[in-house]
């Protein structure tokens, strides 16, 4: 995401002191462009809004106006790195102490434009090095080795640093993509072997190791074995399975291993063992994110590396940069269907229905039938009112089902709810009873197939019994306590069986509006008109419905009208 000078300056303008109640016409006694509180607020603001970009932005605002701030510099170094930023970062990181961050990138750009003296300055000057500097040394001065021709040098310095578990089959593979430059093939096969593919590493480790084993296989004219190379991800692994026609037919055009790309790989290493750390310590993955920027910044191609970074940032909250991550894999990328189930899972994050909806859209581009997909759109597109459209994809989805029942019942019910929105009682009752046919203890499907006939008035013994079951089932789920309880106000004004239901569904979900207009009504009847109105006028600050809408307003107009109650009148 691009930065939006006038997002921050919103900021900056609102954090200015400004007198109580002051005329318009009067100036703030700050300018906020020259406010360094204002600038440093603003950082904190856009990165709790997950706009690492624009964090960036108001931090370098910010170092303009304390340039010998070196705590503000290490931290734009940081914001720079992390945003993509990696030519600033590289010029602010010359003008720092050492420390891991700087010293990483500035020795890995010294190895790829091959300025030796510039190496040994920068890893000279840093000697207290961190854990992530002293993780990656080895690696560095090996692939440094490698790049002035002393392969057998680098080997050595790899296979010395593998000594600890931990870090074993980190060096291990550098040695065996090293490997690759000497005469004699065997060390290199000999190497991979060593290095192996655990089930437990994670999957973009396993997917770096396949791509790489199996392209030197093809290159040493050994296809079958490169192609069971790649095949090995799928064992156990659904998102690997799904990979692999691709990746199969991606080795033909994987090229023998650059230092860029080495570096590039240690890099994408180091991020996943930060992003575990962060996760084991509940912190933000700062660091994580920014060795995976650094990945890309050496090597674009490395694609895993853009979908772990993609899938860090949503982890983390900065969902929009995830998605611009995502945009620059092109859909002839063996990675495309990755990168398209990693953008809905994002707009599900979201919850921003039509860019989910795209997201899907675009999913099916690539994988054209796909019956979860096709299921997950229709309900998208159920909500955005496009009941039409909902019961098509559907349709397609059930068509693209297996026939088991676990599979088919979930999308019958989302066509019955669909065709029901769509004011097509006859359609949506028969996909109803199929469902009910298909799961008839799963509590979803009474709980669905019961409240709409209690609904539209329709076989409400039956209906009644369904929904006592669901409960049954699961009587602590907020949605079955409400249709019961509902089913009790609107068949037999019930009002103290339906009552304690409805507060202890209005407790687990506070934020439904359909459980607060239901609360509200049996609040009326119960005379406590004050607390209705506050429970309708709370459902509709929480986004009803259309029809809910209607309803809750009439009952704030002159109150509302079940028949159990009239007929006591």
């Amino acid at each position: 995401m691009r930065f939006r000078p006038l997002a921050v300056g919103f900021v900056l303008s609102c954090l200015s002191p400004i007198a109580e109640a002051a005329p318009l016409s009067i100036q703030p006694s700050v300018d906020p462009q020259h406010s360094l509180t204002g600038w440093t607020l603003a950082e904190i603001v856009m990165m709790q809004r997950g706009d690492i970009d624009a964090a960036y932005e108001a931090l370098s605002q910010a170092l303009k106006l304390s340039p010998h701030d070196i705590h503000l510099r290490i931290d734009t170094l940081h914001y720079a790195a992390m945003s993509g930023h990696q030519t600033e970062a590289l010029d602010l990181a010359r003008t720092l102490p050492a420390d891991d961050i700087s010293t990483l990138i500035l020795a890995q750009e010294a190895i790829v434009g091959k300025n030796w003296n510039e190496l040994r300055h920068v890893l000279d000057r840093d000697s207290h090095r961190g854990a992530l500097l002293a993780v990656a040394a080895p690696a560095l001065e090996a692939w440094q080795q490698a790049a002035i021709g002393k392969s057998d040098r680098a080997l050595s310095l790899l296979m010395d640093a593998s000594g600890l578990p931990e870090t074993r089959r980190l060096y291990l593979l550098h040695a065996a993509l090293v490997a690759q430059a000497l005469p004699d093939p065997a060390r290199a096969t000999a190497l991979f072997e060593k290095t192996g593919s655990v089930r437990t590493d994670p999957l973009s480790l396993q997917i770096v190791y396949a791509q790489e084993y199996g392209s030197w296989l093809y290159r040493r004219g050994q296809k079958a074995e490169a192609e069971d190379t790649i095949a090995a991800l799928a064992h156990g692994s659904p998102l690997g399975n799904m990979l692999v026609p691709a990746l199969q037919h991606a080795i033909t055009n994987v090229p023998a291993p650059s230092t860029r790309t080495g570096l590039a790989i240690l890099d994408l290493q180091l991020g996943l063992m930060l992003a575990d750390a962060a996760r084991q310590d509940n912190i933000p993955a700062d660091m994580a994110i920014i060795m995976l920027r650094q990945s890309l910044y050496l090597d674009p191609s490395l694609t895993i590396a853009r979908i772990m970074l993609a899938d860090l940032l949503r982890e983390n909250s900065h969902n929009d940069d995830a998605l611009d991550v995502l945009e620059k894999i092109p859909s002839s990328s063996p990675f495309a269907a990755l990168a398209a189930q990693e953008r809905v899972d994002i707009t599900i994050h979201l919850h921003d229905l039509p860019r989910q909806a795209q997201a899907l859209q675009q999913a099916l581009a690539l994988n054209p039938g796909n019956p979860d997909y096709l299921a997950q759109l229709g309900g998208v597109q159920d909500q955005l009112a496009q009941h039409e459209e909902a019961i098509t994809s559907y349709t397609q989805a059930l068509a693209a089902s297996s026939p088991r029942k676990a599979t088919v019942w979930p999308v019958l019910i989302g066509r019955a709810m669909a065709y029901q929105e769509k004011g097509d009682w006859a359609h949506a009752q028969e996909d109803m009873r199929h469902a009910l046919t298909l799961a008839p203890e799963e509590p979803e499907v009474l709980n669905f197939v019961g409240y709409a006939d209690i609904e539209h008035g329709v076989n409400t013994k039956e209906a009644m019994n369904h929904l006592k079951h669901a409960l049954s089932l699961q009587p602590g789920d907020a949605s079955i306590q409400d249709s019961y309880a509902w089913a009790l106000l609107k068949t037999d004004g019930d009002l103290d069986q339906a009552l304690p239901l409805l507060i202890q569904s209005a407790e687990h979900a506070p934020n439904d509006p359909e459980i607060g207009y239901h609360l509200g009504v049996a609040y009326w009847y119960l005379g406590r008109k004050l607390e209705a109105q506050d429970q309708w006028n709370q459902a509709l600050a929480d986004s009803p419905q259309p029809q809910d809408r209607v309803l809750i307003m009439k009952a704030l107009q002159d109150g509302p009208h079940l028949a159990a109650f009239e007929r006591t009148k």
